[in-house]
């Protein structure tokens, strides 16, 4: 376990007399403070995180634009502001509450396929930075937009280069069967009608590759086969967004260090489009492994077949499980010495397909009330948790030092009907 963690965390998870810590907080403490399902988030992490960025690609100075659909909490979204990024955004939401947390609008930028026109005059009207174009429809419907508000927009054509990357099916996004990004006939067709677009000034170009993408090589094959089509369609960006989805560590598996992550794509970068800007979009690389989800016991269940720790943490408090098959590793709070056995740690919700992990090596004398921690929470957790089978949604605390701070109280019963009319 403390190999593991030490893989993960920088030492900001340890083990401490046998007891889980978050920084210099013991886990069971926030649980008894705050309760449980908790997710718990590290404020150092987050901060290391954005330090390793910068000094991976620091020979082209990105603007890091983080991905907020990771985690959105507004405590998340200051602490990210106040280290000098900006913000990636995919709604009219997401504008809100980037804005809410303090972005000025000349760091943000929008992608997303699916802009409405309202949504698009709210961006015009905040003067963001750029909006990442998916389709001609939608490129039409931004350039229409700004002439009857009399602005000029800045934006990126989005290109889907059909490159293959190692994740699973879902978070694939350059393939040329998803509905992201535009073909290179009509990127090039775009470029060779730019003037019929006169309230737009296309800046540039972006890509994204996908999600949880574990080494640097698709990158450079992106950027080689861009490098091809800009010769081709004889266009010269001011500004390459080569998107997010850099990779982190679940368990054992491989991952490039982002040093020579970052260094790679860098090096490739500045030898191939000098002069050039770049733009990183990166959520889960910053809060993946910043964040834990805190959970108790509720019952050990033994049959003939199975061993069941069910705990009070369910599919709609993390969801990434059930629907992408994704590995977190599961540590007891407090470790029990003994004999370890297998278990299937499942949630109380009502669908077969509600588990947080299956087979796993755990102590044998874990019961109600004991204490374990979903590692690597911190992204896609609490942002895609939901109200399902009527449970109201969980609290997040920050921890930084010796000191934690409740950053979203947990909800109550009456919570789920407030809207209701």
């Amino acid at each position: 376990m403390e190999k593991y963690l030490e893989m993960i965390s920088d030492g900001l998870y340890t083990f401490h007399q046998g007891s889980l810590m978050v920084e210099k907080v013991f886990a069971k403490d926030i649980c008894s403070r705050f309760g449980t399902p908790v997710y718990v988030y590290s404020a150092t992490f987050i901060e290391n995180q954005i330090r390793k960025l910068r000094e991976a690609f620091k020979s082209v100075s990105p603007l890091i634009c983080y991905s907020m659909k990771a985690n959105n909490n507004m405590e998340v979204l200051k602490l990210i502001r106040k280290q000098g990024c900006g913000v990636d955004i995919v709604s009219g939401g997401e504008l809100a509450k980037a804005t809410k947390a303090g972005f000025k609008g000349d760091k943000i930028v929008f992608a997303g396929v699916g802009k409405t026109r309202e949504e698009i005059i709210a961006a015009l009207n905040k003067r963001i930075y750029l909006f990442t174009v998916e389709s001609v429809e939608e490129l039409k419907t931004i350039n229409e937009t700004a002439k009857s508000l009399k602005k000029i927009a800045d934006v990126t054509l989005r290109i889907n280069l059909d490159v293959e990357v190692d994740t699973h099916h879902y978070i694939k996004t350059a393939k040329k069967e998803t509905k992201f990004g535009l073909p290179e006939k009509q990127v090039e067709s775009i470029i060779n009608s730019r003037n019929e677009f006169s309230n737009l000034n296309i800046l540039g170009i972006q890509f994204h590759l996908g999600s949880n993408i574990k080494s640097s090589t698709p990158y450079i094959e992106a950027l080689k086969r861009l490098k091809r089509f800009l010769k081709k369609a004889n266009f010269k960006p001011s500004v390459i967004d080569i998107g997010g989805g850099f990779g982190i560590q679940y368990r054992d598996e491989t991952i490039e260090q982002i040093m020579d992550f970052g260094n790679k794509i860098c090096e490739f970068f500045v030898e191939n489009f000098p002069g050039v800007s770049m733009v990183i979009e990166p959520g889960r690389f910053i809060v993946g492994n910043a964040g834990i989800l805190l959970t108790q016991v509720v019952y050990n269940k033994k049959t003939p077949h199975k061993n069941f720790l069910i705990v009070d943490a369910g599919m709609n408090d993390l969801i990434r499980p059930s629907l992408y098959n994704s590995y977190h590793e599961i540590l007891p709070v407090f470790f029990k010495k003994g004999k370890l056995i297998k278990y299937d740690v499942v949630g109380p919700i009502c669908e077969t397909g509600d588990f947080l992990g299956k087979e796993r090596l755990l102590p044998d004398g874990l019961d109600s009330g004991d204490l374990i921690a979903v590692m690597g929470a911190g992204a896609y957790g609490f942002s895609m948790s939901s109200n399902y089978n009527g449970r109201p949604r969980v609290a997040e605390v920050m921890v930084r030092g010796g000191k934690m701070k409740c950053c979203r109280r947990r909800e109550k019963f009456d919570d789920l009907w407030k809207h209701e009319i």
